[in-house]
């Protein structure tokens, strides 16, 4: 088999395998599966993996188990067929996170667990950013280019929708029944020496008054990591509709 090519940040991969080492082998909904690299990883492990792409072609790793589907719509399969679904570098690609977390919800068993992973724009440097720039890390660029501009825009070949903030994924957890249980992150980013330090306690010491009860807010992992990878498990009461 042809070498796989992992389309996601450095040490991304290995985390959410080092994350769910633990846990029971199951059945395992990866999507967007990509070329199947971390379908293949799960594998390695004894979870027996289902690979979903927008593009049945684009999955290279053929387990008898590749299905075409779509984040943004239904997903074609029946109620509580999964222990786990991934969605690694997939949330912020799509119209509306609801409809895809509200589907896990639907597919995965009740116990079952969920893992997530977006790209972080809480980072202090993506603060920054937006505080100089109006835009954040990872979401520069907006719209149809000329066509003889788009490969000069680093941003559009993320393809980038929705930027997903750690407030609003607990949010929409916790609606369709989901409690986080753990965030973590592929690796810490640091810049800018002198007034990284200082915007850091800065932040910390604003948000511990307005988020006393939440401290993943002030955490190193919201201020510095690449990407946040969100585990969470199906089982709490969803929110009256």
């Amino acid at each position: 088999m042809e070498l796989l090519i992992r389309h996601t940040p450095q040490g991304l991969h290995e985390k959410v395998v080092e994350c769910i080492e633990r846990l029971k082998r199951g059945i395992v909904l990866d999507a967007p599966s990509g070329q199947g690299a971390l379908s293949k990883d799960l594998e390695n492990l004894g979870f027996k993996v289902f690979s979903g792409d927008i593009e049945r072609e684009n999955i290279i790793y053929q387990n008898g188990r590749c299905i075409q589907l779509d984040l943004n719509a239904s997903l074609p399969f029946k109620d509580g067929i999964f222990d786990y679904a991934f969605c690694v570098e997939g949330v912020e690609h799509i119209e509306n996170p609801h409809v895809l977390i509200k589907e896990f919800a639907r597919v995965v068993k009740e116990g079952g667990h969920i893992i997530i992973s977006t790209p972080n724009v809480m980072t202090i440097k993506s603060r920054l950013r937006f505080l100089f720039y109006s835009y954040l890390d990872y979401f520069r660029y907006f719209g149809p280019p000329p066509s003889e501009e788009k490969h000069k825009i680093k941003e559009y070949k993320h393809q980038h929708l929705n930027p997903v903030f750690y407030g609003e994924m607990k949010f929409i957890f916790e609606k369709y029944g989901f409690k986080i249980e753990k965030v973590e992150t592929n690796r810490r980013v640091r810049k800018w020496n002198i007034i990284f330090p200082l915007m850091k306690w800065f932040i910390k010491y604003k948000k511990r008054k307005k988020f006393p009860k939440d401290p993943l807010f002030v955490s190193d992992v919201i201020l510095e990591g690449e990407d946040l990878i969100f585990i969470a498990k199906h089982g709490l009461e969803i929110f009256p509709k």
